[in-house]
Parts: structure tokens; C-alpha cells; sequence
């Protein structure tokens, strides 16, 4: 059958069994491909529902002309395991097996490479630091750190994401996935759940309040550091969005793609604005995304010489949209290639907040109070979450707003500002900042464009891990802060951004608290104890 045919469900065999480990273990899996020959393939890996991923999900990539494999991780779904919590290292290692075992069916060629977003992203590092010699690259999006998801980029606990995902995730995601497999014929899963072959010793949640602080079992965990990420060899794409409020996926990724793939020769970074979901799989993803990973998996994974290795190895997408709100139909305003991230040429130019409210170019005076405001803690809060929550004004006694004058021409801004703020308390040990920057229009129409979090407590600083376009906090200890002391707090935006000030627009910026209500894409933070 030719390359891009129309396939039915017809045209393949759908395959739904388990991958035996080394040491007994068995994952679940699902497979599609078609009825003879051999072929490359694409592995999703996730705790969700890979296992039984519908054809739906597995066909633009047979159209292109690869096998597909989705597949549990261990102790989810039906996959068996037995774990210490989710995130456990094994993921990783059984993964690396199950590549291994994909080059050997007779359908394979020998040649996997990885595709998924959140979870199933973030796992592609800890299976290639494993180095299959049959994965041949990496396409990862939204990939995420474990400390700064639970705990935000700012140390403030998600219980949201702790104990809203970890639930939905067991109770529901899950759960579909089984009772698919088992509706389709697995006449095995149902004696795997709940059984001693699947095991969770301890829930994700209660790990994560344990360990406020980034510590040594947080480390253990975390991709972005040379254990994981640093063993990565085979060329890898990172694809993360400006807005994702999930995480700091963009910051991860940018993270990674900076500092810690030394030995990593075909790298790319993509970078658009957007939501967490921009990259995942089926029909919630960008057909940006989805042309850019098709490229990458075809060079690396196929084989086609299609010139992608002479690309410069970053690209942003601008100003990106959905016509009639199809994802599909996704497209930029125009795109820019980078030789490295961040961008050399763009201009740090120093800002001042004022006492009237206003961000100008002007250097405050001397005085000790020139430029201080007050505001009431924590009694104010935008609610960013959705465009309904965002368009809800927040208690004005509660939030600090400064604002540029209206730009005589445009403005464009690419990377991540540095903040310095010195701030003072009246009575308690700590205090939450959140930061909101926003695109003001002429008639008053305001764009979210990022925000930034941090406990004042942990603003210490991660010096060897700092650089141009990121501030980053250590979170290895509180430094509880003093009434009537001034401190010192340096910090960036949950991640960076590329946008354009019009001509007769403005730029402001927020200052209050954490928004306590919980949302889809930006979970609640618990906030900091106050007497």
C-alpha cells in the first residue's frame, strides 16, 4: 500500500497483549501495523491509556508509513509492576526493554523512535538514558520536573496537580484504558488489578508533601540533571508552549536543550505559544506540532535525507492560532530560526517600577521610599486560568499594577525578563508573589501572556544552574523572612515568551497572590502559613 493512503482500521492488525521483562514483569501493549512487510515504528509510553490507544491516535502514523506501539507504564493500566511510587526509575528501564522487544517482531525493521507529550514525554529522556541501541530518537513535549510540578516553579504546593492528577489519573484515565482492553478481549487485566503483580508501595501524593523542599529523593527523580538527560546520545526534539500552565514545560525544555545535552549532535527545540496540549498525540495537537515531528522522526527513525539536520536547530512560531478552533488547522503569524537558545542579539534593556504605577526607563531617585507601594496580602489574585476567570477583576486593595506608557511603534520580545523586587512584610515569616504580564490594547482588552511564581521564603538561588534567560531558585532551604526587613528577590516568569507589543498598546504588570481556585491548566497553590 502506498505512503499517505487513506487507511481503515481494516488494513491492519491491532495486536493487544503483554511485553515480558527481564525480570518477569509484564506491560501491557497495544500494536497497529500493516498486514505484510517491515517497518519503522513509533512507541507511546505512558501511565494512562497507551495500551489501548485507538486506531485513531496510531493512524497518521501508519499513513506515514510506521508501525505503532502504545504501551503502560508499570504498575498502570494493566501493565504489571511492582513500585516504589509513580516516577519510579523502572519506568525508564522497562521502557528501554520494551524498544528492544519492538525491533524484534517481525513487522519491525529495527527502528523505533518515541513520540508523546507530559508524562509520555518526560519519560523519553529516562528510557534514552538507557540507551536502547534500537531507539533511534526522541520527540518530547511538554516534559516536566517533578519537584517544580508539585511544588510549582515558585515552592508552593499544587495540590491540584499532586493530588487531582494522581487521582484522575488512577480513577478515570486509567480506568478506560482497562476497560477498553478488557471489552476488546484481554482476558488477563482484570487478575492483574489489584493483584500483588501490581503494585504501588507508596502514593505519589503523600511523597510529594513530604518533601517540601528540592532534596535528594526529588532529585532521583528529575530529568533535567546529567544521570538522565545528560546520557542522552540520539538526536532528540523538545516542543513546549509559551502558556502551558501545567508546568514549566517551556522553561524544562529550554532547560534541557541549554545545559544538558552535551552529547546530543541532532537537537532541535520548538517553540510556539499555546497550551499543554499543543503536542500531544491525536486530535488535540497542532498540526504545527504535528508537521514538525513527522519531519524529525522521518530524518532520524526513517532515514530520508529531507534537510532537516541543516536547519538551525531552534524555531518559534509567532502569533499562532486555530482557525474555527481546529487545532489541525493551526497556524503562524510568521517564524523565526535560532542558532542557539536564548537568543544572542535580543536587547536586556533595565525597567523600573514607580510609585505612580508606571514601568519606565527612568532610574527612580535616591530617597529610600522612591517607588514603594503597599498592598493587602493575600487578598487579591487574577485568575488567569481561563479567559471567563481571567476577565474577573481582582480585589484592587489586593494587587499592585504598573504599566509602560503606550508604545509609539512595535515592540517585539523574545526570551525571559529578570525581576528584582525588594519587598517588605508588616507581621508573619513568608509571603507568595505571583507576577501576571500582560499585552494591554487601546480599548483596554487585556492578553495574558505569562506569570511568575515564588515563596519569598525560598528565593535563594541556584547559581551554577542560573544563566541569561533564567533565574533559578534553589529551593534547598527557607530563609523565613523578618517584618520591617527589605529583601532582595530575584526572579523570572514561569517561562519565557515570544510576543509583539503593538503599535498603541501597553505592557503591565501584576503583582498579589497565587489565584486559590483551581483550574484546568494552572492548578491551585496552597498558600504560605500566616499567623
Amino acid at each position: 500500500m502506498p505512503l499517505n493512503a487513506q487507511l481503515t482500521e481494516a488494513d491492519v492488525v491491532r495486536e493487544i497483549s503483554y511485553v515480558p521483562m527481564k525480570d518477569g514483569t509484564r506491560i501491557a501493549y497495544i500494536s497497529y501495523h500493516l498486514k505484510s512487510g517491515h517497518y519503522p515504528s513509533v512507541f507511546w509510553y505512558t501511565p494512562y491509556t497507551a495500551s489501548f490507544a485507538p486506531f485513531e491516535i496510531a493512524k497518521p502514523f501508519l499513513e506515514a508509513g510506521y508501525a505503532f506501539v502504545g504501551a503502560n507504564f508499570p504498575a498502570t493500566g494493566c501493565s504489571e509492576g511492582i513500585i516504589d511510587f509513580w516516577m519510579d526509575r523502572k519506568e525508564g528501564v522497562y521502557g528501554a526493554e520494551v524498544v528492544e522487544w519492538i525491533a524484534q517482531q517481525p513487522w519491525s525493521d529495527g527502528n523505533i523512535g518515541m513520540i508523546g507529550n507530559s508524562s509520555g514525554g518526560t519519560v523519553q529522556f529516562f528510557v534514552a538514558a538507557e540507551h536502547p541501541p534500537h531507539l533511534k530518537a526522541i520527540v518530547a513535549s511538554g516534559v516536566e520536573d517533578g519537584y517544580e510540578d508539585c511544588w510549582n516553579l515558585g515552592g508552593m504546593h499544587q495540590h491540584d496537580i499532586t493530588a487531582g492528577w494522581s487521582l484522575r489519573s488512577e480513577f478515570i484515565s486509567q480506568v478506560i484504558g482497562v476497560e477498553g482492553r478488557i471489552s476488546a478481549g484481554d482476558t488477563e487485566c482484570a487478575a492483574i488489578r489489584g493483584s500483588d503483580r501490581q503494585v504501588v508501595k507508596r502514593q505519589f501524593f503523600d511523597e510529594t508533601r513530604k518533601h517540601p523542599l528540592k532534596d535528594e529523593w526529588w532529585d532521583s527523580i528529575y530529568l533535567a540533571r546529567d544521570e538522565v538527560a545528560g546520557k542522552v546520545t540520539i538526536p532528540a526534539m523538545l516542543i513546549a508552549a509559551w502558556q502551558d500552565g501545567a508546568g514549566g514545560a517551556v522553561r524544562e525544555s529550554a532547560r534541557v536543550f541549554t545545559q544538558l545535552m552535551p552529547n546530543v549532535k541532532h537537537k532541535k527545540l520548538v517553540l510556539m505559544n499555546g497550551d499543554h496540549s499543543i503536542g500531544t498525540i491525536g486530535p488535540a495537537s497542532y498540526g504545527l506540532v504535528d508537521d514538525e515531528r513527522m519531519k524529525f522522526l522521518d530524518r532520524w527513525v526513517k532515514g530520508i535525507e529531507n534537510g532537516i539536520e541543516h536547519e538551525l536547530p531552534v524555531t518559534v512560531y509567532w502569533d499562532v492560532c486555530q482557525p474555527d478552533g481546529d487545532p489541525k488547522k493551526s497556524v503562524a503569524g510568521w517564524v523565526t530560526r535560532h542558532k542557539t537558545w536564548p537568543e544572542p542579539k535580543v536587547e536586556r534593556s533595565p525597567y523600573y517600577l514607580t510609585a505612580d504605577a508606571r514601568i519606565c526607563s527612568d532610574k527612580p531617585g535616591a530617597s529610600q521610599n522612591e517607588g514603594s507601594r503597599a498592598y493587602l496580602y493575600p487578598a487579591g489574585s487574577e485568575l488567569y486560568g481561563s479567559n471567563q476567570q481571567f476577565a474577573i477583576q481582582p480585589y484592587k486593595e489586593g494587587v499592585l499594577n504598573y504599566r509602560t506608557a503606550i508604545a509609539d511603534s512595535d515592540m517585539t520580545l523574545l526570551g525571559n525578563p529578570e525581576i528584582t523586587l525588594y519587598l517588605s512584610i508588616d507581621h508573619g515569616d513568608d509571603a507568595d508573589l505571583e507576577l501576571t504580564l500582560k499585552d494591554v490594547d487601546p480599548e483596554g482588552n487585556i492578553l495574558f501572556l505569562q506569570s511568575g511564581l515564588l515563596r519569598a521564603s525560598l528565593r535563594g538561588i541556584d547559581d551554577e544552574r542560573t544563566y541569561t534567560d533564567e533565574i533559578v531558585q534553589s529551593f534547598r532551604k527557607f530563609e523565613k523572612l523578618v517584618p520591617g526587613e527589605v529583601y532582595e528577590v530575584r526572579m523570572t516568569l514561569l517561562a519565557p515568551i515570544a510576543h509583539v507589543v503593538r503599535q498603541g498598546h501597553s505592557l503591565e504588570l501584576t503583582i498579589g497572590a497565587p489565584n486559590p481556585i483551581p483550574h484546568p491548566t494552572s492548578a491551585a497553590f496552597l498558600p504560605a502559613v500566616r499567623p
